[in-house]
């Protein structure tokens, strides 16, 4: 681990207590750096995506087209987050983010020249939408790759919780921002802003973060093959197994429930856009919440306990949310929804990162990402197909079936490490 020289013992002693008071993962500098140059980027991921549906509707008037813009980010994420993985296991994962995160910054920079000259054409926004969800699903399982690179395996669930964290203050303070900004300045500004914010990670990667090789050695499959073997090890050894399936079961019956939250606020709570509003933004405090009580744990022991613990309170508070006809209920039960999310999403790609072979965690983390894009909106669409009399009694049974999930991960006997062997 990463510690900065000290001059003297007299100086030694208040650096040392400072450093004390940091969650551990804080210590390694590449990580801190790593990490730091993290937050511009989430802060104003949140402004684009606010002001790009907003700037997209009054531009069309169409919510056709909002959805267009929205579906060509998301897709490519199920169509090429397992390319990303596979390319993150086959070339340095510090290489392919500088690409990634520069194709990135030059979209957001595209979005901006197009929104304050005025060409930005719907065809236009959806080209460049496109070239940034295809650079994202490139860039999610690797960027989570490289974190168990830079750190201690003992230390990566600290280091995703203080990911995760820094998401969900940036969820809370973003779209307050992108409001301010977009009045002031128009929609191009809170574009330009993500632009720039990517020199920070961009200036980190380039100067900081060590160019470590791909753990499986020299490559001479095809990446086809390397696919193909990491869905052979995700359905064959036990603990990926159950890992992949509870991840794929909290795609599918627990955060899909979001879509629904303007039906709950009207038919059931009876509260009006106000009360929406805060309903939504509870769950940053969750998720907030969520992320300081992991970090706090420091060196990531207790893993059975996160997930047993989250999938009982994410059955209780999700249910409660379900049946809930009292605001006064709702905004706490979705605090302990989002809280229970961050403890299992992020101790099951701990599982994934610390637990499988170096060599498969870049195919492991992508199959998980493609497994979370892609069942999201089919969940949204089953509890659709259950109509308005039944849609949050299927809710609440999908809370039950999510805890379960969760829970059967914990409560396994054996969460030993993986060691399949990838072939030469």
């Amino acid at each position: 681990m990463d510690r900065e020289p000290a001059t003297s013992p007299a100086d030694a002693a208040p650096a040392e207590v400072r450093r004390r008071r940091l969650p551990p993962a804080l210590g390694v500098r590449s990580f801190r750096w790593l990490w730091m140059s993290q937050w511009p980027v989430l802060l104003a991921t949140w402004m684009q995506t606010v002001a790009l549906g907003y700037f997209v509707y009054t531009q069309t008037r169409s919510v056709t087209a909002v959805a267009v813009v929205s579906a060509a980010d998301g897709i490519p994420s199920v169509a090429l987050s397992l390319v990303g993985g596979a390319l993150a296991d086959r070339h340095p994962r510090r290489r392919i983010l500088l690409i990634t995160q520069s194709v990135l910054g030059a979209s957001a920079g595209t979005l901006a020249v197009l929104a304050s000259t005025g060409h930005a054409t719907l065809g236009a926004i959806v080209a460049v939408a496109v070239v940034f969800g295809s650079s994202s699903a490139v860039d999610l399982p690797t960027g989570q790759a490289l974190v168990a690179d830079l750190v201690e395996r003992d230390l990566v669930l600290n280091a995703m919780a203080l990911t995760a964290s820094a998401l969900s203050v940036c969820r809370l303070a973003g779209p307050s921002l992108a409001g301010v900004l977009y009045a002031v300045a128009g929609p191009g500004a809170c574009f330009a802003a993500l632009a720039i914010a990517y020199l920070a990670p961009i200036t980190v990667l380039w100067l900081v973060i060590p160019d470590v090789a791909p753990p499986g050695g020299p490559v001479r499959r095809r990446l086809l093959s390397d696919i193909r073997f990491g869905f052979g090890a995700a359905l064959h050894e036990p603990l990926l197994r159950a890992v992949m399936a509870a991840g794929g079961v909290l795609a599918l019956l627990g955060v899909s429930y979001m879509p629904f939250l303007p039906v709950l606020a009207r038919s059931h709570l009876h509260v009006g856009t106000a009360g929406l509003g805060v309903m939504y933004s509870v769950g940053g405090i969750g998720g907030l919440a969520g992320g300081l009580l992991l970090s706090g744990m420091g060196r990531g022991r207790g893993r059975r306990r996160l997930l047993v613990g989250g999938g009982a309170l994410y059955a209780l508070s999700l249910a409660t949310v379900a049946r809930s006809t009292w605001l006064g209920w709702t905004l706490p039960a979705l605090v302990g929804v989002s809280l229970a999310f961050v403890a299992i999403n992020t101790t099951l790609t701990t599982v994934l990162q610390t637990d499988a072979p170096a060599a498969l965690r870049g195919r492991l983390l992508g199959l998980y990402a493609t497994l979370a894009a892609g069942l999201q909106p089919l969940g949204t669409l089953l509890y659709s197909a259950l109509g308005a009399a039944h849609l949050f009694d299927g809710v609440a049974v999908g809370a039950v079936l999510v805890g379960l999930a969760a829970i059967g991960v914990g409560a396994r006997a054996n969460l030993s490490p993986v060691v399949a062997t990838p072939p030469a």
